[in-house]
């Protein structure tokens, strides 16, 4: 039985604004006209309900925004704007038809930087990633070539060929930053004396999460009963712009209340989405078995 599912960027999007988007209204919308953004050159469009978008506004394409710095007179008015606004990127496909969103409170692009945050901050701490693989030892060494992106190791076993008992492995040591001109990956396992070049390790690693695919097309592994985690982290970390720990979240009624009164942040609201990303993270890591990290230390020979 599968322990991981897939997610994909977009999905990801869409469930973090239907967090936050429900207590307040979404962003007007208008439909690209006749004059489009299809090239990512173009400066110039129209849109339906013209009379809804002014010189200054933020207009959501995808995840692009765009400044609109002038309007014309005419009766349909023609919008100049200014491409890839808020370190976005101009990009093709604005065509006739395309939905736009005027001044969105909280941008797809932004969203998706909090939840590539979410990924490799919350996700790769709380709940690893993991591989589980046969590995042996190098010839006439006593050491297993780790591959280059692990993290750690969590684990490591051995089975005794003649009896299939699977026994652990005492005494190894995760090796980080070897020269590359002695160990390939510059990362390695040593193992004890009593591993033989023909034994089968059983080794459990760390990885880090890696998105396939580009864009918001984008796809993710991730272990079964945390997909809603990313989603709940990026709308909480956008509500407080920051990250709200364990420890500060029991103070954050003592949060700078002028600061949070600028920004318009609902305290509560936001006390109660943290509280729900650490609750669901709890729930997530009973699902998914980790070993405890131990890793080898010896023991000071006392005189």
């Amino acid at each position: 039985m599968a322990t991981t599912t897939t997610v994909t960027l977009g999905g990801l999007i869409e469930d973090t604004l239907s967090i936050l988007y429900r207590l307040s209204e979404r962003p007007h919308q208008v439909t690209v006209g006749a004059d489009a953004l299809a090239n990512a050159a173009d400066t110039q469009l129209t849109v339906s309900s013209g009379d809804r978008l002014q010189m200054t506004d933020v207009v959501e394409l995808g995840d692009e925004l765009c400044l609109v710095t002038a309007k014309s007179s005419d009766s349909t008015p023609v919008f100049t704007v200014a491409r890839g606004y808020a370190g976005t990127t101009a990009s093709s496909g604005h065509s006739t038809g395309t939905t736009a969103l005027i001044n969105p409170p909280w941008p797809r692009f932004d969203i998706a930087s909090y939840l590539r945050r979410c990924v490799s901050s919350l996700l790769n701490s709380q709940l690893p990633s993991t591989t589980t693989a046969s590995m042996n030892t190098e010839a006439d060494k006593q050491y297993v070539v780790m591959p280059a992106d692990t993290m750690r190791v969590l684990s490591v076993r051995h089975m005794i060929g003649e009896t299939g008992r699977i026994m652990d492995v005492g005494g190894w040591q995760f090796e980080q930053d070897l020269p590359t001109s002695i160990v390939s990956t510059g990362k390695a396992l040593r193992t004890p004396t009593s591993v033989d070049n023909l034994d089968d390790l059983i080794v459990m690693y760390q990885s880090p999460y890696e998105w396939s695919g580009t864009g918001e097309d984008a796809s993710l592994s991730m272990p079964i009963g945390s997909e809603d985690i990313p989603p709940l982290w990026a709308a909480a970390y956008a509500v407080t712009r920051r990250e709200v720990t364990r420890i500060d979240l029991d103070r954050i009624e003592e949060w700078n209340h002028e600061a949070a009164m600028r920004q318009g942040v609902n305290l509560r609201w936001a006390r109660e989405l943290w509280g729900e990303v650490y609750r669901r993270v709890d729930e997530a890591k009973s699902m998914q078995y980790i070993p405890k990290y131990r890793p080898f230390r010896k023991i000071p020979t006392l005189l």
